[in-house]
C-alpha cells in the first residue's frame, strides 16, 4: 500500500525508515519466548529478522488530501536531532522530505498522534543553527493533555538521561511551532475535515501516552484509521496483552487494543500503522483464536 482512496480522499504511506529492527525484550519486555516463535511462523521475515530473531519495524507517515486539505498525520523522526538516551532516534540523517510525496509548503494541518521523538521530529528542522517550523503554513494540532504533560516535563529540567532527551524533544519539536504562533490545542473527538458523506476526525486512544490520538479518516461507510503506537507489531493483534517498552499506562493500553480490535474486526476498516513494514496497511480479522492482521496484499498473520 502506498496511496488508498476514499471517496474523494486519499492517503498516501511515506517511509522515513523502512527497517528499524530490535530485540523482542527491547521492545516488548513480558514477551515470551513462545510468543517470538510465534511471531516468526505468523509473519517470517516479512516482520521478524531471518538469524537475530529481532522484530522489524518502520518509521511511516501519512499524507490525507481531502477537497481543499492536504493534512501530515506524524511527520517522523525528523534529521539532526540531539537523542544521546535514545540512540535509536539520535542523529537521523534521510531525505524524508524529498519523500514525502508533498511539498512542505502544501500542508496545512500537521497531526501528531502523540509526542515521541519518532513522530514529531519532522515539525521542525535546523536552518541557520536554530529549530524553525519544517511546514511554513501549516496549523500544528496537539491533544491538549499530551502537550501540556510534555510542557510540564520540559519545566521540570528532568536529570534522567531519558526524560532529558523526551524534555529536549519538546525544546527542538514543539516549542518553535509554539513560538512561530502556529500550534492549536485541541480536546478530541476534534473533527479536522468535513463535507459530505467525508470526514477527518480526531479520537482519544489514551495508553501509551495520556493524550495518545488515532485519526479516523471515513468516507461513507469505508474508514481507514491511521493508528500511532496503539500497536507496534502485529504480534499485538494475537496478543492485546504485550505491553511496549514506552507505553506510559500497560493496563489502559492493552484495554485500548482489545476495545478497538473488537470495534474494527470484520469491518471495512484499514488499519494504518506507524510501524509496520511494507505493505503496512491491512484490516482485523476475528477467529476463534482471537484476532489476527489480514494485510492488504492478501498476507495473513
Amino acid at each position: 500500500m502506498r496511496t488508498i482512496e476514499l471517496g474523494a480522499i486519499t492517503v498516501h504511506r511515506a517511509t522515513e525508515l523502512a527497517r528499524w529492527a530490535f530485540a523482542p525484550q527491547d521492545l516488548f519486555p513480558g514477551i515470551t519466548p513462545e510468543q517470538v516463535a510465534d511471531a516468526g511462523r505468523r509473519f517470517g521475515d516479512r516482520c521478524v529478522e531471518p538469524g537475530t530473531g529481532r522484530l522489524i519495524l518502520s518509521i511511516h507517515s501519512y499524507v490525507v488530501r481531502a477537497p481543499g486539505l492536504t493534512l501530515l498525520v506524524d511527520p517522523g523522526n525528523g534529521n539532526d536531532k540531539e537523542r544521546p538516551a535514545l540512540l535509536a532516534h539520535h542523529r537521523f540523517h534521510t531525505d524524508h522530505l524529498d519523500r514525502l510525496g508533498a511539498d512542505p509548503g502544501e500542508i496545512d494541518i500537521v497531526v501528531s498522534t502523540h509526542l515521541h521523538p519518532d513522530h514529531c521530529g519532522w515539525n521542525t528542522r535546523l536552518a541557520d543553527g536554530q529549530w524553525s517550523p519544517t511546514f511554513p503554513r501549516a496549523r500544528y494540532l496537539f491533544d491538549r493533555t499530551e502537550f501540556e504533560t510534555l510542557a510540564k516535563l520540559w519545566e521540570s529540567a528532568p536529570a534522567d538521561p531519558v526524560a532529558a532527551d523526551v524534555a529536549r524533544m519538546y525544546e527542538d519539536s514543539v516549542l518553535p511551532v509554539t513560538q512561530s504562533g502556529q500550534a492549536e490545542l485541541v480536546e478530541p473527538p476534534h473533527v479536522v475535515y468535513q463535507r459530505g458523506q467525508e470526514r477527518i476526525t480526531l479520537r482519544q486512544a489514551p495508553g501509551h501516552t495520556a493524550g495518545h490520538l488515532v485519526v479516523e479518516v471515513t468516507s461513507g461507510d469505508r474508514s481507514a484509521v491511521i493508528i500511532g503506537d496503539v500497536v507496534h507489531h502485529p504480534l499485538q493483534f494475537a496478543h492485546p496483552e504485550l505491553a511496549q517498552l514506552g507505553d506510559q499506562d500497560p493496563e489502559r493500553a492493552r484495554s485500548l487494543r482489545a476495545r478497538l480490535w473488537s470495534e474494527f474486526a470484520d469491518r471495512d476498516v484499514i488499519v494504518l500503522p506507524a510501524h509496520f513494514p511494507e505493505p503496512t496497511a491491512g484490516r482485523i480479522v476475528s477467529g476463534p483464536d482471537g484476532f489476527r492482521y489480514a494485510w492488504l496484499d492478501g498476507g495473513a498473520g
